[in-house]
Formats: structure tokens, sequence, C-alpha cells
């Protein structure tokens, strides 16, 4: 069975090592693009999916109505199968329970939290927009809400961090006994803010060793504590891996809706505009 992602683009602020199709937006540009998403998904018409992710950006920094809008028309668009995994990724800083709510009672039942760190300095010099408090909270209001699939995305090898650091953040991770936690190397991506501070010599960033180091440490303690790696990053307490993400793997087909999402059908693959007015004057039909 085919896997459907939907990209939302837009984010608070843009993180100083994103090199992601992803900006602060208007009201008015976000609705007009969640029509673009809707008329795009009507191409793809009672298409069968067993897995839904819905990335960024921030999908959760749409508001409310706009996240039951998109929602609604996945269903309507799509025939999801009675065991979907149902993913979206949410930014600690927009962690709402009022939003929480909804997405659980509309079918939502994974979440993907973008934590990184739990190191205040290092947030800063990723430019996050929120802090480790917020990650806490963000997590544990999701759990308080009902979500049992929590996912935590964490990232090593970034200005600041130490293996000190770095040890007590898998340890909080592990603490908060989340499903599934991605642990991945920052990746230097050139034009991008955090890139051009370290090849000035403003911000310096650990060697080869210490980045193996704090992935051997990584990979060991989560397997100690339940958490089996299944990817390279990637590691699942009680069997809930990624089944999207698996899809990738493994060469199933996938569809991707939105801004630059990129869809792997009948051997093919083939992605949108990275250009968000070309994206919607094409899904109006007005090009």
């Amino acid at each position: 069975m085919k896997g459907l992602y939907i990209h939302i683009p837009f984010c608070i602020k843009k993180c100083a090592y994103c090199d992601f199709n992803s900006f602060a937006a208007e009201d008015s540009q976000k609705e007009e693009y969640i029509d673009a998403v809707i008329s795009e998904m009507s191409e793809y018409r009672n298409t069968r999916v067993d897995t839904v992710y819905i990335g960024g950006g921030t999908p959760t920094v749409l508001s409310l109505a706009l996240l039951k809008k998109l929602i609604e028309n996945i269903k309507e668009s799509f025939d999801l199968s009675r065991d979907t995994e149902f993913t979206v990724e949410m930014n600690p800083k927009t962690a709402d329970g009022e939003k929480l709510k909804m997405l659980l009672n509309m079918g939502v039942n994974r979440l993907s939290i973008g934590v990184q760190s739990f190191c205040d300095a290092e947030l800063s010099a990723l430019g996050r927009a929120h802090n480790a408090a917020d990650a806490l909270s963000a997590v544990e209001l999701s759990k308080k809400t009902g979500f049992s699939n929590i996912s935590i995305d964490l990232m090593s090898a970034i200005p600041y961090q130490t293996m000190d650091s770095f040890s007590k953040t898998i340890e909080t991770a592990i603490g908060l006994g989340v499903s599934h936690i991605s642990c991945y190397s920052l990746i230097l991506e050139e034009g991008t803010p955090l890139c051009n501070r370290v090849n000035s010599g403003e911000t310096a960033l650990c060697d080869e060793d210490t980045e193996r180091e704090l992935y051997e440490y990584a990979a060991a303690a989560l397997s100690e504590n339940g958490y089996g790696q299944y990817e390279i990053s990637n590691f699942a307490r009680d069997g809930k891996v990624s089944r999207h993400n698996l899809k990738y793997w493994s060469m199933e087909e996938y569809i991707g809706i939105g801004l630059s999402a990129h869809s792997f059908l009948g051997n093919t693959r083939f992605s949108n505009t990275a250009d968000i007015n070309e994206y919607n004057r094409r899904a109006f039909g007005r090009c």
C-alpha cells in the first residue's frame, strides 16, 4: 500500500542550519497554500494509503481551523486503511492543548517532535525557536492529551555540544519514555547561516572522532534502554518503528503533496516545484 507525505513549508522562523523549503508566512498565504494542497490531493482521489506523514516546516504552526480543514480533506480524498499510521510533525514552541486534542480526535496517532537538544545553549546556536523547558512541556502535554506513539528528534555534533551535554540530552530523552527517538548528526548545508559562521571561524564544530563517539554513545545508551535500532539514526521501543519512513528505505510507493514534495510511483520519481507562487498557480490552473 502507498504512503502519503504532505509538506507544510511554514514555520515560526528559519533555523540557522536548515536548507529545507520552509519559511515564515502570513495567514493569508497559509490559507491559499492549504487550498492548493487540497486541490492537488484531489488528483489522487480514492487512492489507498496506510501511512500519512504531515511534515515541514512546522505543520502545527497552522491555525486549528486550517489543520482541521487539511485533515478532513485528506480523509475525503484518500482511502485510509483501518490501521493507518498518521504522523504530524510539531515544533515544541507550537504545542497547544486544543490543537493536540483535535489532532487525536481526528485520527492522528503519532507525533514527531523536533527537540534536537535539551541544552539551551545548543538550541540557541541552532537558531531554534524553543528552549529545553518548551521541549519537556511539549512531550508531557502530548502524553497528557492521550498520544502514546511519540517520536522526538535529537541532533549530535552541534556547536557547544560536549559528551557531557549530549549524554544529558540522551538521558533526558530516555527518561521521558517516548516510543521513538531519531538521533542524527548535524549536516552543514552550504548557504545556511550556521555554515557561514563555521566557514568564517565564528563557530566551531567537534572533530570527526568526537562525532563518532557521540553516535556510538547514543546507539549504546538507547539499546540498553529498550530502543531497538532499525535504521542508521532511528531507534524504537515496543516495535513502534516509523512505518512511513520505512517505505522510503524499502522502495515502496509514496505520494508527495505540496511544495517541493517528492513522489515515487510506478518506478518513477518526480517532485513538485519549489516556488510557492508557481505551485499555487498550477493547483488552481492559472498557468
